[in-house]
């Protein structure tokens, strides 16, 4: 495996990257973990061949300014094996991206963490919206903010929420797509989830594109753009001056829709829980998997983990992939 040399940055990062000796030499720090197991298997009478362990999966952790990019940090150096890097969403240019994600394939999937303010400020979500819309070939699994970016770049509304809030337990109800495999679903189903937020994405507003795969009941919504403070964020709600590509390319892995109708509320009235794109690897949840109080948190992480691993091989072995705007790549400071 290649040797990951990446530039620290000054504050996000909270491990180092890995050294040169164990990306050239991933096993040798295992032998005698390895050699010990054996032993154990072979005391108990087990001859058998040892079972092939599961690479390790790399994550590019986006960070929107937000202490839960911590919790994020914690839980998906379990889940993957290796720690995360971290970067934030304004300490690297698109270049950077492209050169550590599509020339030298460091990582295997993206997730872009919560943050304070609106998907569609600027100075709020840094890098987010690009990274969405030309990463169309890479898993990503955005987390609260990540979650608006990724339906503000599709062409969802972003509005308020009913309420804000604030450390709410709430149950979820799903429609079985593979984030959720193997959870629970519904009222009294014990899928209970630790939301803060005040936006939403609309649920009328979903374009084609985008598939809602998990939501709770809720009141009438009040649109951001139609509050006085929109005033604090011209472009919140809209997508002016950004340029949007699909990708060519489809996931041969499609999960079928469950409609699950809730008779006493309307669809439209539904707070959306978490959304996929269609076509690509991308999924998006509103409330906060990596908090110690939602239910199944890890069980998330780990059916995004499988996601990534299912979408393609891993990344020191990918196939070609090309960003969407590749002939647009702007001059890096990364070598």
């Amino acid at each position: 495996m290649a040797a990951l040399c990446l530039t620290a940055p000054a504050i996000a990062r909270w491990s180092p990257p890995p050294s040169p000796r164990r990306w050239q030499h991933p096993l040798c720090q295992d032998c005698a973990r390895r050699r010990r197991g054996l032993a154990r298997r072979r005391a108990s009478g087990d001859d058998g061949p040892e079972e092939a362990e599961a690479p390790p999966v790399r994550t590019l952790l986006v960070d929107n300014y937000d202490s839960y990019t911590y919790n994020l940090f914690q839980e998906l150096s379990v889940v993957n094996g290796v720690p995360p890097v971290v970067v934030r969403n304004d300490e690297w240019a698109w270049g950077d991206v492209y050169y550590w994600v599509y020339k030298k394939r460091a990582f295997d999937n993206i997730v872009i963490s919560p943050g304070p303010g609106s998907p569609a400020c600027p100075g709020d979500i840094g890098l987010c919206l690009r990274i969405v819309s030309e990463c169309g070939d890479i898993p990503i699994l955005g987390v609260c903010l990540g979650h608006q970016a990724l339906g503000l770049v599709h062409g969802a509304k972003i509005v308020h929420a009913p309420e804000a809030i604030h450390g709410r337990l709430s149950e979820i109800e799903h429609n079985g797509s593979y984030l959720f495999n193997h959870i629970p679903s519904g009222i009294n189903s014990g899928f209970k989830v630790v939301r803060y937020h005040s936006l939403v994405i609309e649920a009328t507003s979903l374009p084609e594109d985008l598939v809602s795969i998990a939501w709770c009941a809720s009141p009438k919504m009040l649109s951001f753009v139609d509050s006085d403070q929109a005033d604090n964020c011209p472009l919140l709600g809209s997508l002016n001056n950004f340029s949007i590509t699909h990708p060519s390319e489809v996931t041969n892995n499609r999960e079928v829709p469950i409609t699950i109708h809730n008779p006493g509320k309307p669809d439209g009235y539904k707070i959306i829980m978490g959304i996929k794109h269609s076509s690509r690897p991308h999924y998006g949840v509103q409330f906060h998997p990596e908090s110690i109080a939602t239910r199944y948190g890890r069980h998330i992480f780990q059916n995004f983990k499988r996601i990534t691993t299912e979408y393609g091989s891993p990344s020191s072995s990918f196939l070609e992939r090309k960003a969407h705007s590749a002939g647009k790549l702007e001059k890096s400071h990364v070598p």
